[in-house]
């Protein structure tokens, strides 16, 4: 079939999406088997099922240094891309990584909370005492009459 008589969508170029899933206990033992953060930042790419030229052009390198760096001949980025990097393979592999080999239980930290979502947090708190305490009134209320 020539190019000219394809619909036009059929000739761009599908971008895959990185296969994700919830953080387990199975996933970070997994993890922890690594042994060194360069491990780790491949497990992270292999995880979400993404090619080497999916993840390097995101990061503005060249395939020459992704090679290295998939090698372990090199160390992964320490500046902006590392962020860039999690949030194109959708995943924390290499934080956990990091975390659990100073000693941390990954499944314990949490993010911070914005001022909003903190809020939002105390509302709900103080909202399940009031329904507690009125319960509590109306169970009273209806065991003295």
């Amino acid at each position: 079939m020539r190019s000219e008589n394809r619909p036009q969508l059929e000739l761009l170029e599908r971008r895959k999406e990185p296969h994700i899933e919830p953080v387990t206990p199975e996933l970070i033992a997994s993890i922890r088997r690594k042994a060194t953060l360069s491990q780790a930042w491949k497990y992270a790419q292999d995880h979400a099922d993404l090619d080497d030229k999916e993840v390097y052009d995101v990061l503005g390198m060249d395939s020459s240094q992704w090679t290295k760096i998939r090698k372990g001949q090199m160390w992964p980025p320490a500046d902006e891309r590392f962020g860039l990097y999690l949030d194109r393979v959708q995943n924390d592999i290499p934080l956990i990584w990091l975390a659990e080999s100073r000693g941390y239980d990954w499944m314990t930290i949490r993010k911070h909370q914005s001022n909003e979502q903190r809020r939002i947090a105390e509302l709900e708190q103080e909202n399940r005492q009031l329904r507690r305490s009125m319960r509590d009134m109306a169970d009273a209320y209806r065991s003295k009459g």
